[in-house]
């Protein structure tokens, strides 16, 4: 069976992350919550400004486009 080498490498951070928690769902939420709060300036987030559809299409998802 084939297996794709990014499924593995996210399975395998998830691992991680699961065991830096101690398994408990609740503590790896909030470390997850703590992380995302971290890279806030890497992350990537919906685009409210409709003007940038006609700057980025390649980007932009073509439903948040189409009512333009």
């Amino acid at each position: 069976m084939w297996r794709d080498p990014i499924v593995e490498e996210v399975r395998k951070a998830r691992e991680e992350l699961f065991k830096q928690a101690n398994y408990d769902l609740h503590t790896f939420f909030e470390n997850l919550k703590k992380i995302q709060e971290e890279r806030k300036a890497r992350m990537i987030s919906r685009i409210k400004d409709k003007t940038m559809c006609s700057k980025m299409p390649d980007v932009i998802e073509f439903t948040q486009c189409k009512d333009k």
